[in-house]
């Protein structure tokens, strides 16, 4: 059996039609042409900057403790549930609020804890503790 070359064998290969392609090709470069130009460009807007408050600092009270078992806020003697109305007022005024608990060298070690958590139950959360 031999394979012989006919004049019926030889068919036509169906090729690319490459026309539509090219079509596409040049509609993309048109539009590539006139969009680069665009996309270089800037332009100069302003824009409104948001510029933060400056923070305001929280307000500080000076809880004293000397000896004695003397209490004392800003200057001014209290007693202990004086202490307390106080001391929750101005926490509801102001949820910030720094209390500096100064504390006597000579007073009793009990005082100062306590006034402490006088402090603590009137709901101030920053405390700051030093002595002379």
């Amino acid at each position: 059996m031999a394979f012989a070359a006919t004049s019926a064998d030889h068919r036509d290969f169906s090729s690319i039609n490459i026309t539509p392609l090219v079509d596409v090709m040049l509609v993309l470069l048109v539009i590539f042409m006139i969009a680069a130009p665009a996309m270089t460009r800037s332009l100069d807007w302003q824009l409104p900057q948001m510029t933060p408050p400056p923070p305001t600092p929280p307000r500080t009270l000076t809880l004293s403790v000397q000896s004695g078992d003397v209490l004392s806020l800003d200057g001014q003697a209290l007693s202990r549930t004086e202490l307390a109305t106080l001391l929750g007022a101005a926490v509801a005024r102001d949820p910030s609020l720094v209390v500096k608990v100064q504390v006597d060298p000579n007073a009793e070690y009990s005082a100062a804890v306590s006034a402490l958590a006088t402090a603590r139950n009137a709901g101030v959360e920053n405390l700051s503790v030093y002595s002379d």
